[in-house]
């Protein structure tokens, strides 16, 4: 009896894992949207990155503009993002904010 309910425990906690992992798998509609907006070869660098285990699509483009900024100046984070205006708000090493504007297709920064 005890091994019945064991098993039936085992099989919908794995059912649940693996609905959890599709589903973090699956870009929202704003990740969709911003998606599209990016050229042919950044949609496809970003959507393989998203690919990664616990990664969204979200965070992979953060990542990615976070990097392009710390190679221009140096940011410790972002701390606000519009994708639609291409503007991300940065929290400088050295303390304060500064605005980066960036192209909305390549995320280069302007």
């Amino acid at each position: 009896m005890i091994r019945k309910y064991s098993m039936s425990t085992l099989v919908v906690g794995g059912a649940l894992l693996a609905a959890s992992g599709a589903y973090a798998q699956m870009a929202t509609t704003l990740e969709q949207a911003e998606l599209a907006g990016l050229t042919p070869a950044k949609r496809t660098e970003v959507m393989e990155r998203a690919k990664q285990p616990g990664q969204t699509v979200y965070e992979v483009l953060q990542t990615m503009l976070l990097n392009n900024i710390k190679s221009k100046i140096p940011a410790s984070r972002i701390v606000a993002l519009d994708f639609n205006r291409g503007i991300s708000i940065v929290e400088m090493q050295s303390g304060g904010l500064a605005a980066v504007n960036f192209d909305t297709t390549t995320l280069a920064l302007k």
